[in-house]
């Protein structure tokens, strides 16, 4: 088949256009605040600039993913590597490390922008005429409630510590900002519970205006509502509300796991043979994915690859590389391994098995270079699987666990016969398939944290040595598995924020 190509062109392009006008508009020019929402065409300018802000670099498309999995057991740095990541990587994790700060403050910036349409979404309902009008009006709702959701769900999970239904009143939880107007008004932080009671509220009243079911990704839908929801469940220990939302969305017809042992496309680009499996992480493009976000040769976002390929049109100098342990994870037939890993003779000198999880979608390079750009794909439907088996786990339906776990499986590894783990290895198993499933998707280090265990990297070959890189142990009770509150935010607010443990290392 021909390369497959995946632009949105419309629809980039308008977002593209009014992301810019938008942000020439308001609110430190002519413009008097109040008056930068006042039509249904404003509305989708704010909602459409709030899109284009989850591109930022410091989020999906780059920190947010890549710095949880390169501070835990995934991948080791080379001999020569370039040090990017390094003092995460080497857990010497300090409050103004810039990477922890774009994601605070990118994590922010979107629930900023989305408290603008709150503050000034009366104004414009009231001008409303028609049903029509109104609906529309009410899908731009559903968008900012989800958007304002996910970035402070996030922002829980990496600075917050893992949730204790028994102390919940009391954990830490983020600073509840809801609107945007009195920017000059410091919020303290709220409890940890509080703070995810403020994300479902969000999740709720998104999923009472939302119309889109599933059937474009590049969109908040109700899947996602769904999604995240089952996520969020999941984290509060709240078990059967998590597979309640999780059987939600695996019920929806537009979602599919995809097929990782059946050859079906050939690569244009490289002239392989690929699955369903390998065309999502190289193009961006499957029913599996519940949200993506959308990206095109001429608004990218972050590279994701470069760190785990650093292809110079010659040579490969990757910064870290798939630690045996890592690689020994999959089994022989688990054809996942094929889409992640290949190797290579490196331009160090040595030959390794680089991470190719992240390739670079051709159709965003378009031929202008290799920037490794992928569209993160921040919701999926394989994650959805593996939180509908844990949640019924704990709840003891095994066998609703064993299933999801059979089904994603056999969709990975060819000729799997289904299983049964029982009681005693159920969980092990789950974990270790999100170990597998989820490589660097930016989950383990919070995975880690919330299951209550520590890890250890193992020396080998090409990698630095030494007790903070191949050979690091953490514990279980490092402070450092939370992030610390940016130093900034806490010089800002004159105390009034407070700060992690770890920010008093």
């Amino acid at each position: 088949m021909k390369k497959i190509k995946i632009y949105a062109l419309a629809f980039l392009s308008l977002m593209m256009a009014s992301c810019q006008d938008f942000l020439t508009r308001y609110p430190d020019t002519a413009i008097p605040e109040e008056k930068a929402m006042q039509t249904l065409e404003d509305c989708s300018e704010v909602v459409l600039g709030i899109y284009s802000c989850f591109k930022n670099s410091g989020l999906y498309s780059g920190a947010l993913t890549i710095a949880p999995d390169l501070q835990s057991d995934y991948v080791y740095a080379v001999k020569g590597y370039s040090n990017a990541y390094g003092d995460i990587y080497r857990w010497e994790i300090k409050s103004n490390d810039s990477y922890i700060s774009s994601t605070y403050a990118g994590l922010y910036q979107i629930a900023s922008r989305c408290n603008f349409f709150m503050d000034y979404k009366d104004q414009v309902y009231s001008t409303l005429k028609t049903d029509a009008q109104k609906e529309e009006f009410n899908r731009r709702l559903a968008d900012v409630y989800f958007a304002r959701a996910i970035a402070y769900a996030d922002l829980i999970r990496t600075f917050c510590d893992a949730y204790d239904p028994a102390k919940a009143n009391d954990q830490l939880g983020i600073s509840l900002v809801d609107t945007y107007k009195g920017t000059d008004i410091v919020v303290p932080r709220a409890s940890l519970k509080e703070s995810y009671e403020f994300v479902l509220n969000d999740l709720d009243q998104s999923e009472k205006y939302m119309t889109r079911e599933g059937s474009d990704s590049k969109y908040f839908t109700k899947g996602a509502v769904w999604a995240l929801k089952s996520r969020i469940y999941l984290y509060m220990h709240e078990w059967a509300k998590s597979k309640e939302y999780a059987e939600k969305v695996m019920n929806l017809k537009y979602y599919e796991l995809a097929d990782a042992t059946t050859i079906r496309y050939i690569d244009q680009e490289t002239n392989e043979q690929i699955s369903e499996y390998e065309v999502m992480w190289r193009y961006d493009e499957s029913k599996e994915v519940i949200w993506k976000i959308a990206m095109s040769t001429t608004d990218k976002g972050g590279s994701l690859g470069r760190i785990f390929l650093g292809f110079n049109s010659s040579k490969y100098y990757p910064d870290y590389i798939p630690g045996t342990e890592v690689i020994n994870k999959y089994e022989n037939n688990d054809f996942r391994y094929y889409a992640f890993f290949a190797s290579v003779k490196t331009g160090y000198g040595f030959d390794a098995t680089l991470l190719r999880k992240y390739p670079g979608n051709a159709d965003i390079d378009a031929g202008t270079g290799r920037y490794f750009v992928n569209m993160p794909k921040v919701l999926r439907l394989s994650e959805v699987y593996l939180i509908h088996a844990e949640a019924s786990a704990n709840l003891g339906d095994y066998q609703a666990a064993n299933n999801s776990l059979n089904q994603l499986k056999l969709k990975r590894i060819k000729g799997y016969s289904a299983g049964r783990f029982d009681e005693s290895k159920i969980m092990q198993e789950i974990q270790d398939e999100r170990y597998r499933e989820l490589l660097m998707e930016g989950f383990r280090l919070s995975d880690l944290k919330r299951w209550g265990k520590g890890f250890e990297r193992k020396k080998q070959q090409n990698t630095i040595d030494g007790p903070s890189n191949n050979q690091l142990k953490v514990t279980k009770d490092r402070v450092e598995f939370t992030w610390p509150i940016p130093q900034h935010e806490l010089d800002a607010t004159g105390g009034v924020v407070l700060p992690n443990p770890s920010n008093r290392k």
